[in-house]
């Protein structure tokens, strides 16, 4: 796992995750300037069996998935306090965020240490007559109405032009590039498409890639 240098502090402030009308309060790790991410998408992720001991040496603040993950595979996540949240891929087994407690990303926001982290689920669809979590490019349009304003955007798959393909199974999502366009977030973070020369930046955002584990730095 490539490991960031810069570090944060360990200060326990709360956060809030709004979903419709209801609101949950939850506690996060995070109180500094710089915040870390560890995100996890497309690939089991290695972790060690005392996952609270590898987050604390780490100075992980938040865990982020970005989907194509398997339940079996994240129950190490269960045993920490940090706050987990993400979104599903078009390839997931279950409702596992529901079902270990994650907060779900997807058309929702959940302020974190100073940050509003907003997501979208699935991947633009390419075939039909599947379980996958797959939409229609109107679909998507219809979505990205709903999809509040945010610092960090997590999507699995990415706006379109953003590290997408041409083969129908990577295509990027039009609507949502639309949104990064007028929204301006100061962060998106995406799997699904496995760039070789992956892209950094789209004017004033941030992208980052991420197949498998890594941990993200950024400063609030």
């Amino acid at each position: 796992m490539a490991v960031s240098d810069a570090r944060s502090g360990n200060t326990e402030q709360s956060w809030i995750k709004r979903a419709g009308n209801a609101a949950k309060r939850l506690r996060a790790p995070a109180s500094s300037r710089t915040v870390r991410l560890l995100v996890i998408a497309d690939m089991a992720p290695e972790l060690p069996s005392d996952v609270e001991g590898f987050l604390d040496a780490e100075a992980v603040d938040v865990v982020v998935l970005a989907g194509d993950l398997f339940s079996g595979d994240l129950r190490g996540l269960t045993q920490t306090s940090r706050p987990t949240l993400g979104v599903y891929g078009n390839h997931c087994d279950g409702a596992y965020l529901a079902d270990m407690g994650f907060a779900n990303l997807h058309l929702s926001a959940v302020d974190v240490a100073g940050l509003t982290f907003t997501g979208l689920e699935g991947c633009v669809r390419y075939k039909a007559g599947t379980s996958d979590i797959l939409y229609t490019q109107e679909e998507y349009r219809q979505m990205v109405q709903q999809l509040p304003a945010a610092d960090v955007l997590v999507t699995h798959c990415p706006p379109r032009g953003i590290n997408d393909h041409q083969d129908p199974a990577h295509h990027g999502i039009d609507a949502l590039r639309t949104w990064v366009e007028a929204r301006h977030p100061r962060l998106v973070i995406h799997g699904h498409t496995y760039p070789r020369s992956p892209m950094t930046a789209f004017g004033p955002t941030r992208i980052e890639y991420v197949q498998g584990s890594r941990i993200v730095t950024f400063a609030t």
